[in-house]
């Protein structure tokens, strides 16, 4: 797998510190059960922060602290910087919110060629797969405000460029595109956004005020 689009550091850096909110944190994660490259920055991330805090006087913890900790050793993000692989063909940290292998996922109908399963929904920031069967694309919209596309299976492009397996695409309310499945593999993407999109038309407006985009 060559991977040629990444989280920016702002995001990486977040998910690290732990301040991201669980949908960015989602995405984050199952990029980097994909990419060595950027599994490696995570931890050394996470390793100068421990050594920061080893530098810290120690403070009194809480009652059920221990208990805490404990609770989070068998947490997917061990596993995944571990390069850990649990089975099936969903990347580790979707497998508790979408099952182990996309075959099994209930998908949801849009229109032709196209799919969607929601995955979680919190704050405003929602995170949905996507799946898009060859020369299938999502209609021409704009974004009110980010959304940063993880493609987990198979390929597409926009007039940006070409984004295929690992790659993450983030979009900005500058950016009007029109995402079109390549020819091969199915393209499932996983997809997170922190504002509603802003197709044109009145149908492709309707579908996705219907599913939730």
């Amino acid at each position: 797998m060559s991977i040629t689009h990444h989280p920016g550091e702002e995001l990486l850096l977040g998910y690290a510190s732990g301040a991201a909110n669980e949908a960015v944190a989602l995405l984050v994660a199952s990029h980097i059960a994909l990419c060595p490259a950027c599994r490696a920055k995570v931890r050394g991330v996470e390793a100068a922060g421990g050594s920061l805090l080893s530098d810290m006087a120690p403070v009194a913890l809480g009652q059920n602290a221990y208990q805490a900790v404990l609770a989070r050793l068998d947490e997917p993000t061990a596993a995944i910087l571990r390069g850990a692989n649990l089975g099936g063909d969903v990347p580790v940290p979707l497998q508790p919110y979408a099952g182990a292998n996309f075959a099994d996922v209930p998908w949801r109908h849009i229109t032709t060629g196209l799919a969607h399963y929601p995955l979680l929904s919190k704050g405003g920031t929602r995170a949905r797969l996507i799946r898009a069967m060859p020369g299938a694309a999502v209609a021409a919209h704009t974004h009110r405000g980010e959304e940063w596309t993880l493609v987990l299976t198979g390929s597409y492009h926009d007039a940006t460029g070409r984004y295929a397996a690992g790659d993450v695409q983030s979009t900005t309310p500058e950016l009007s595109h029109e995402p079109k499945a390549d020819d091969g593999p199915v393209c499932i993407n996983l997809a997170v956004t922190d504002a509603p999109l802003v197709f044109s038309g009145l149908v492709h407006k309707l579908i996705g005020k219907l599913h939730g985009f």
